[in-house]
């Protein structure tokens, strides 16, 4: 009877065995086929795959927050101009729950001296059509999951969780550098996390922008303030909240409520609208629409970003890809000259006035 009992025991261990081996490699195939179908991101925020390229622990300065952070900075830039590295990790409509999700995970990997936060985030609804974007294209981890379950709609989950459930029919139309980069992975990107944008939008005066009402998802958002800050705090990082130049930047009111309450918690708010005229902009060229810079105006204001770090003693750590930063540097410029060729052509903002 005592062979019997350990016969079937060992019967038992093997059956267990080999349905955990199934499933591994069931949990291996999902996740290799949903890299390969997911759609691949180069631009426009969210580019994680590029973003983990970097080496360890070489990034002096992050940039984090919505397209006004992604269209505005240009890490090249400021590394041209002092030494100093960058790189812009945001997203689309990202609110500030969001970046703190983003701040957590890129810091897995960086470790910052300055994180710089554009908070008109702030003033966002909590939900937008950008949210499933911000969060797929994250690393699997504990903040991604938060992510799904606190800010994705319940409709969202299934595509979140299992990316081959809403990208299955990509099959047809993959090409063979897409099934490359979904096994082996990007490479570094050549504008750090900077989305070059070459159209025209000429504006002809400065109007306040309308954020809506939001309450709710604005006291999400000053919970996340808290949590940013405190994060920051134990990390040793400095936190900076920022205002992007606009030429439709927040009313008086949103603008007084948005210092005093980051005040209140221990942050810091630089308005960057009220140097706007330190930037030299021409207004005739340097906008893609009323929120954003083309890449003239993006250079003007990265240059100013580069100042403005040195002034406040910021020093370049030692450590760097030389050869990848210069490559960036010959990158962007390379990308600038030819457009300055170019004639002007209206951006899609500008043809609707």
């Amino acid at each position: 009877m005592i062979e019997k009992g350990e016969t079937a025991i060992r019967s038992w261990k093997k059956e267990l065995l080999g349905f955990v081996c199934c499933l591994l490699a069931l949990v291996i195939f999902c996740a290799g086929t949903s890299a390969v179908v997911l759609p691949k991101r180069y631009d426009y925020g969210s580019t994680w795959d590029m973003y983990l390229k970097e080496e360890e622990d070489t990034i002096d300065v992050m940039f984090f927050g919505s397209s006004l952070a992604y269209c505005d900075v240009v890490p090249a830039t400021i590394y041209q101009e002092t030494g100093i590295t960058s790189y812009v990790m945001a997203g689309p409509e990202q609110t500030m729950p969001i970046t703190y999700r983003y701040l957590r995970q890129a810091c897995k990997t960086q470790s910052p001296q300055v994180v710089f936060l554009e908070a008109t985030g702030m003033f966002y609804p909590a939900h937008s059509r950008s949210t499933a974007v911000n969060i797929c294209y994250m690393p699997w981890s504990l903040d991604r999951l938060a992510l799904t379950f606190q800010v994705a709609e319940p409709s969202e989950w299934p595509g979140l969780l299992f990316p081959l459930y809403s990208y299955h029919s990509r099959w047809t139309e993959l090409t063979w550098q897409e099934v490359g980069e979904g096994l082996f992975g990007y490479g570094p990107d050549d504008l750090a996390g900077y989305t070059f944008l070459e159209q025209v939008y000429p504006v002809t005066a400065f109007t306040q922008r309308d954020m809506g009402s939001h309450p709710e998802a604005y006291q999400q958002s000053l919970q996340a303030v808290e949590d940013i800050l405190a994060f920051c705090e134990e990390e040793g990082i400095r936190a900076v909240f920022y205002l992007a130049p606009t030429a439709e930047p927040l009313t008086g009111e949103e603008l007084s409520r948005l210092e005093a309450d980051l005040t209140a918690r221990g942050g810091e708010l630089w308005d960057c609208n009220q140097d706007v005229d330190a930037l030299g902009l021409d207004l005739s060229v340097d906008f893609f629409d009323a929120d954003h810079f083309n890449y003239r105006g993006a250079e003007k204001f990265s240059r100013y970003l580069g100042e403005h770090l040195l002034s406040q003693g910021l020093t370049p750590t030692e450590g760097e890809d030389e050869a990848l930063w210069q490559q960036r540097v010959e990158h962007f410029n390379t990308l600038r000259d030819e457009a300055d060729e170019k004639p002007i052509q209206l951006s899609g903002a500008a043809l609707q006035q």
